[in-house]
């Protein structure tokens, strides 16, 4: 009896202690980006989860999951338990899925909950060094002069970037030859090595700086303050390229409207840290924050933009 009794303790405390260990500070809350690691998206989440940690009390740890244009990340996270230990990191591509894939079985404004956003970002339009333009109307003048010779590259059919470059091609009347590649990072690193002619990114400043590429516009409503010198295509002529992308938190759809506010608030308190925010600015992005509603309208809004540019640019996804 007394073994009984003693065996009846232990595992009453095996069970306290994991129902601490499930609860407590030391749980691990997983933020998973569908995208490689050393793009905006995945360097802004990374800021966010070590802002994270202390406003929620708890390990907060970023997962790469990249693959399938965005969706195995994204599957993953509608896949998980409701419990708020695994949210999504994404950007605007999220938003934009139904119109790239008709058939997805992901809705964006079902499929996943949103917590809150967490930043907006317009994009740079980004050239190689090798192409002898040097401002926006310079570039569109070549390329028409040269149709079909000159690429650029995405982070995927149907990605942000890819509807930039489309939207771009059709509001120019010029033929660019798409490129997709696993990351906008990518991209990048091959039109700073002379491989591609064209990108539009958020990080291309170090290689301008080093000489390797130029960056002709933004395609924001307002200049980047990380390059001041540097005009948005609307002041370089083109009126109509204005996109702006956000990246933010979503959660499995289960889950309890207390997490969410939970997770909402803590994500607003991180956007009070100034240094968070001087990080923000540095990746070019600005601080967003507000309610999981504003993030829901947001998608809403994207979805209708983006089926409007799939359109007029006669866009066609296989």
């Amino acid at each position: 009896m007394k073994a009984m009794r003693l065996f009846g303790l232990a595992l009453l405390a095996a069970c306290c202690a994991f129902a601490a260990r499930a609860e407590g500070p030391a749980d691990v809350w997983t933020i998973v980006v569908p995208y490689p690691a050393g793009g905006v998206t995945d360097l802004a989440a990374r800021t966010l989860a070590e802002k994270l940690r202390p406003a929620l009390g708890q390990t907060v740890i970023v997962e790469n999951r990249p693959g399938g244009g965005s969706r195995i990340g994204i599957e993953a996270v509608m896949k998980a338990p409701a419990d708020g230990h695994t949210l999504l990191f994404t950007n605007t591509s999220y938003a934009i899925l139904p119109v790239v894939e008709p058939t997805v079985r992901i809705d964006p404004e079902k499929s996943l909950a949103p917590v809150g956003m967490l930043a907006s970002y317009g994009l740079q339009m980004v050239v190689a060094s090798t192409v002898p333009a040097r401002t926006l109307p310079e570039f569109i003048a070549y390329a028409r002069s040269h149709p079909g010779k000159l690429s650029y590259g995405s982070s995927g059919p149907g990605s942000g970037v890819h509807f930039a470059g489309e939207f771009f091609k059709s509001l120019t009347g010029t033929f660019l030859v798409h490129i997709p590649y696993r990351s906008t990072s990518a991209a990048l690193n091959d039109v700073a090595g002379g491989v591609l002619d064209m990108t539009f990114d958020a990080t291309a400043k170090t290689y301008a700086d080093a000489g390797k590429a130029r960056i002709l516009a933004v395609t924001g409503a307002q200049r980047d303050p990380r390059l001041p010198d540097v005009p948005t295509a609307q002041e370089s002529g083109l009126k109509a390229f204005v996109l702006s992308s956000w990246v933010g938190l979503l959660a499995p759809a289960g889950m309890p409207a207390t997490t969410i506010a939970r997770v909402n608030a803590a994500l607003n308190s991180a956007l009070a840290d100034p240094q968070l925010r001087r990080r923000l600015q540095e990746l070019g992005m600005k601080a967003e924050g507000g309610s999981a509603e504003r993030m829901r309208q947001q998608i809403r809004d994207d979805g209708t933009l983006y089926r409007r540019i799939a359109a007029d640019a006669k866009l066609r996804f296989e």
